[in-house]
C-alpha cells in the first residue's frame, strides 16, 4: 500500500493527469478509497495537496 501511495503521489505532484485517473493507475478501486487512503498517509485529500502545489485556496 505504501509503494502505491508514493507512485500516487508521485503522479499527483508531477501530472496533470485526474485524481481518478492516478487512482485507478495505482491500483485503487474507486476515487473515494484512494482518497481516505491518501489522506490516511499524507494527512490531506489528493485533492487538497494538488491544489496546495499550485496555489489555489483550499
Amino acid at each position: 500500500m505504501e509503494i502505491r501511495l508514493e507512485r500516487a503521489r508521485n503522479l499527483l505532484l508531477q501530472t496533470d493527469m485526474s485524481v481518478m485517473e492516478i487512482g485507478l493507475a495505482c491500483g485503487f478501486a474507486s476515487a473515494a478509497h484512494f482518497a481516505k487512503s491518501y489522506r490516511a498517509i499524507y494527512g490531506a485529500t489528493p485533492y487538497r495537496e494538488r491544489n496546495a502545489q499550485a496555489g489555489l485556496p483550499l
